[in-house]
């Protein structure tokens, strides 16, 4: 007998109330007689909703999306004045800079790089994990006494722009979603520097930008290699 039938359902009720109901005499005590009652009311009655098209048991519903997985990143630069350690998760930006010209040499005040997030072993379903460029530091000029921010700002946003692979871009942080039946996304992240703050280094220091991608920290290094 298939219960999840309704129109067996149905029956299988109206037996069980007849039963309850003395309706043909089977000898039963009072207890088992209101215990029928009680199914009977109960399976026919779910009977009627489901032949009604109403059910009480609620459709299966998908997962909601993750907030956090684990990953794996990986990126990649084609600019000479970066190199990167995707097992230190380390950039190291070697700038050029004049003094005098107060300008940036060969195009080095531009950071660009592609990161590959990469769902890992056990991370399943539909996700979602973001890029931010978490810290950026600020370098004192002894001279003037002010504070420059390492990167420069169009209005008050740093230039530090995530472009995801459809195209849609943001200031400092961006959220991405990796979907059920892919592996993995890509971002590319781009960064200018603020003449300001590397005019207020001396040649060889080293200033760190922090990222977070992925649930990952990376660092870069923005080294003043040449100054002139």
């Amino acid at each position: 007998m298939d219960l999840t039938d309704p129109i067996v359902l149905l029956i299988a009720g109206v037996v069980c109330l007849i039963i309850g109901f003395g309706v043909f005499e089977f000898g039963l005590p009072k207890k088992s007689q209101a215990f029928f009652k009680l199914i009977g009311v109960v399976m026919a009655g779910y009977a009627v909703l489901s032949l009604a098209g109403i059910s009480l048991i609620a459709e299966e519903q998908a997962p909601p999306a993750s907030l956090v997985g684990d990953f794996n990143v990986t990126a990649t630069e084609s600019l000479s004045q970066l190199t990167v350690d995707n097992n230190a998760k380390t950039f190291t930006w070697a700038v050029t800079y004049n003094y005098t010209s107060a300008a940036f040499g060969s195009n080095s005040q531009y950071f660009q790089a592609v990161f590959s997030i990469d769902r890992s072993i056990g991370t399943v379903g539909l996700v979602q994990t973001s890029g931010d460029v978490a810290v950026v530091p600020s370098v004192y000029n002894s001279t003037n006494g002010q504070d420059y921010p390492l990167l420069s700002k169009t209005g008050d946003q740093y230039n530090a722009i995530w472009t995801r692979a459809d195209s849609t871009t943001a200031y400092k942080m961006i959220t991405l979603t990796i979907p059920e039946a892919s592996d993995g996304v890509t971002v590319t992240l781009n960064m200018t520097l603020n003449g300001g703050a590397i005019g207020s280094m001396a040649q060889y220091d080293t200033e760190v930008i922090n990222l977070q991608i992925g649930g990952e920290t990376w660092a870069v290094q923005v080294l003043l290699a040449v100054a002139t």
